[in-house]
């Protein structure tokens, strides 16, 4: 243990890193996946945050785990403030049971401390190996910690017709309805901790920057025609991927069952071992008043448009007390749940309570 190294690490490092990553699988019910975040590591954190730091455990000169931490402003409190999150903590099996993980989190609070007053990460309900560290405190040293919510991935399979039968008309966003975009996009993240500011100005780079055209928004308008209601669905493959390692035999049945299902119903054929799920992901969401009927119709109307057997699932999550989840009544679905770890710095800190805590789940 006391071989080990903490440095920085850069992209000369990415293919070791992902080799990590694929040597790190997580168990999802019967199934045993991971997040392929090939042919870049660093593209997600590029992507969401303005700094990012990565610190690689090494074993004499072999990297046998990473983690990183990034910086980016968020809402709290109705200000706007830098916040971090620790995040990609991955660790070869050798180097398990170590305190590397600790050592790195106490490099990367110490370097919060003097930038934020609050931090986060997400972990996946029934990681004990991460749970247990929450709300410790004593002889380890750890980051004052609580859980503020659970995040809940509604997990949407493509499989029966559904369409939108509501009040609202759903279409693909053109570039005159960004004043709109905005207007609601801001509404929603003043009411949340952790939520994002969004521009008239900078909204046309930020589709460039992720790869996104301007028809990738959709929004829902009313019977006069006013938008009420606008959301990202996003193919998120370039920069990440779930891919399906192994699954257990009692998930035989379920496979068998699936691929019965495939031959009557547009649905994407199951991936092999190997191979990746197909996934579609809703963010940058946002409906006037914080109507679930109008995230609805949005909902129904992606769906019924992406029903053509490339997706496997689309993907709308956010904090578990957030009452937009009930937007996918009358889809198929499971539900993904972690939770959701508040890091607050400094004592005079400690009490607060985030409402409705935001999470891009397509950056995660």
């Amino acid at each position: 243990m006391n071989n080990y190294r903490i440095m920085p690490v850069d992209r000369k490092y990415n293919d070791e890193m992902i080799s990590i990553i694929r040597s790190s699988p997580i168990h999802a019910g019967k199934m045993r996946l991971y997040f392929d975040l090939s042919p870049d590591v660093f593209r997600m954190s590029e992507l969401k945050y303005s700094e990012h730091i990565h610190l690689g455990f090494f074993l004499k000169n072999e990297l046998k785990g990473f983690a990183s931490l990034g910086y980016h402003d968020a809402l709290i409190g109705g200000e706007l403030q830098k916040v971090f999150t620790i995040y990609h903590f991955y660790l070869k099996q050798e180097a398990r049971g170590t305190y590397m993980p600790l050592k790195a989190g106490k490099l990367f609070v110490e370097d919060a401390s003097f930038n934020s007053n609050f931090g986060s990460y997400i972990t996946m309900k029934g990681n004990r190996q991460v749970e247990i560290f929450i709300g410790r405190q004593g002889s380890d040293w750890t980051p004052p910690s609580r859980i503020m919510d659970e995040l809940v991935v509604k997990s949407i399979l493509f499989s029966f017709p559904k369409r939108n039968n509501t009040a609202y008309t759903v279409r693909n966003a053109q570039p005159k309805d960004i004043p709109e975009i905005v207007r609601l996009l801001n509404g929603e993240h003043s009411q949340r901790d952790f939520g994002q500011v969004f521009s008239v100005e900078t909204f046309p780079q930020s589709l460039t920057t992720r790869g996104l055209k301007m028809e990738d928004y959709y929004v829902a308008s009313d019977r006069q025609e006013k938008i009420k209601g606008v959301c990202l669905a996003w193919d998120c493959s370039a920069f990440r991927r779930t891919v399906l390692l192994n699954y257990t035999g009692s998930f035989f049945p379920q496979i068998v069952a699936y691929k019965v299902l495939e031959k009557i119903l547009p649905m994407a054929p199951f991936p092999a071992k190997g191979e990746s799920f197909n996934e579609l992901t809703i963010t940058d969401y946002a409906t006037e008043d914080r109507d679930v009927t109008i995230m609805h119709a949005l909902l129904a109307e992606i769906y019924h448009r992406n029903l053509n057997r490339k997706y496997h699932v689309m993907n709308f999550g956010s904090c578990g007390s957030d009452p937009l989840l009930k937007a996918v009544k009358g889809f198929w679905h499971r539900d993904i749940i972690s939770n959701m770890v508040l890091i607050s710095l400094h004592p005079e800190k400690q009490a607060f309570q985030p409402r409705l805590p935001y999470v891009n789940i397509a950056l995660l």
